[in-house]
């Protein structure tokens, strides 16, 4: 008994080891846009598989033109991943480009309950979030002179 009260007094006197964590660095501002172009890549590749499994994908000409029109954009991700843009203003361009054809192609897209619709939503939202995150980076590297 007199082993589990020592044990137990060795524990309560036991200081946590606390480490002072120091500034976390950020990426720059290129790693965070090839980032977000392989990200917005992989999500379109994932959009584009998404149709075999969308039990009531149809042939219907608005549902078609929005499948080509995100095999255009995906094309598109994988120039500029090829390409990568010198500055972010160059960037912003092809970027926001991009997002206006998956924006459009939510709007018009047949089916908003469906499956396809879900994931054509979460790449927009991925466009809308990215090329914020790009230009905080970049803003923050401006600041602190990185």
């Amino acid at each position: 008994m007199a082993i589990k009260k020592n044990t137990a007094r060795a524990v309560v006197q036991a200081k946590p080891c606390q480490k002072q964590a120091g500034p976390i660095a950020l990426p720059t501002w290129r790693q965070t846009m090839q980032t977000a172009l392989v990200f917005a890549q992989d999500s379109l590749e994932r959009l584009d598989g998404a149709i075999f499994s969308d039990p009531d994908w149809g042939q219907s000409d608005v549902d078609v033109d929005v499948s080509f029109a995100m095999e255009l954009t995906l094309e598109r991700i994988k120039r500029m991943r090829a390409n990568l843009p010198a500055e972010r203003g160059a960037f912003e361009i092809e970027w926001y480009a991009a997002a206006s054809v998956v924006n459009l192609s939510v709007r018009v897209f047949s089916r908003p309950d469906s499956y396809y619709f879900r994931c054509l939503e979460s790449v927009q939202k991925l466009f809308e979030v990215l090329a914020p995150a790009v230009e905080f980076v970049d803003l923050q590297e401006r600041r602190h002179g990185q």
